[in-house]
């Protein structure tokens, strides 16, 4: 019985915080973490934990935020509030507990400047990028600053200072790498968004504009990772080698993706995907030889 209930309470976590965005958003404050620290210790799991909840309790705010909205779009309209099996109130009591306890984590087992930098991304994710998808196509650029707080939190948590040129680059790489992540969505899911209310790229760029577009953010992605290797950050020739391939790897894969008639958006999103985790793990690693 107690199993079914954990099961149960797991599986509304789950849907509420969309499980998979806290996973990544955590793993790159903990890559800006062991970057500044060089090893791994009860600091790293500790923020890392408290990133994890912040950024679980900032989605399920959006959830309550954009469930009338979620259910006019195909791909939204099964979450948990606009499918009818949780109710919104219930949705952000979850969301203030979740994302108080995950604030409470990082001020006492990390520092200040870990927690306040935690509050501002969910401030500029639930209070900026929020409403202005409703208002314009540029707030894909805002956006993309979500990306870019978490390894900040990480390095911060860990002791770093968050003007530290290393850190900026990295966190200027997953900004750069936002933007053409969020692209790849709206060539799928453009047209429901669009009808939604949401004011989107869709609406003033062809498909084949969209696919040059993102061509050029991945050029830029690349060009961030080489751009890292050649300031000198990483010491493992291994690895510089593997970020070097991976770059280009990334550059051929959807150079010949977007050139395809019909575009495999399945596969480019996890292959764009699987690059920055693969990156950031070569990250982390050289930093713990």
């Amino acid at each position: 019985m107690a199993q079914n209930s954990i099961k149960a309470w797991f599986s509304i976590f789950a849907e509420l915080s969309k499980i998979k965005i806290p996973f990544a958003v955590s793993f790159s404050s903990f890559t800006g973490y062991v970057l500044f620290k060089g090893a791994l210790d009860a600091g790293a799991l500790i923020s890392t934990l408290g990133v994890f909840l912040l950024a679980s309790g900032s989605a399920a705010l959006n959830q309550f935020q954009e469930h009338q909205f979620d259910i006019k779009m195909q791909r939204t309209r099964n979450r948990p509030i606009p499918s009818g099996r949780y109710s919104s109130i219930n949705t952000l009591i979850f969301s203030i507990i979740i994302s108080a306890i995950g604030t409470l984590i990082l001020l006492f087992g990390a520092n200040i400047t870990a927690t306040i930098i935690g509050l501002l991304t969910l401030l500029w994710y639930n209070g900026v990028y929020t409403p202005l998808k409703r208002r314009t196509v540029f707030a894909v650029l805002a956006g993309a600053f979500v990306g870019a707080y978490p390894p900040l939190i990480g390095w911060s948590a860990a002791g770093g200072q968050i003007l530290d040129k290393e850190i900026l680059m990295i966190a200027s790489l997953l900004f750069i790498w936002q933007v053409p992540h969020f692209i790849l969505l709206l060539l799928k899911y453009g047209k429901e968004y669009e009808i939604a209310g949401f004011s989107t790229l869709t609406s003033y760029l062809s498909e084949a504009q969209l696919r040059k577009v993102i061509f050029i953010w991945i050029l830029a992605t690349a060009f961030s990772v080489i751009g890292i290797i050649i300031s000198g950050f990483i010491g493992s020739k291994i690895i510089i080698t593997a970020l070097m391939a991976s770059s280009v790897w990334l550059i051929f894969t959807f150079y010949f993706i977007l050139k395809k008639q019909q575009v495999n958006l399945r596969l480019a999103f996890i292959q764009i995907n699987l690059f920055l985790i693969f990156v950031l793990a070569l990250f982390t690693v050289d930093s713990l030889l």
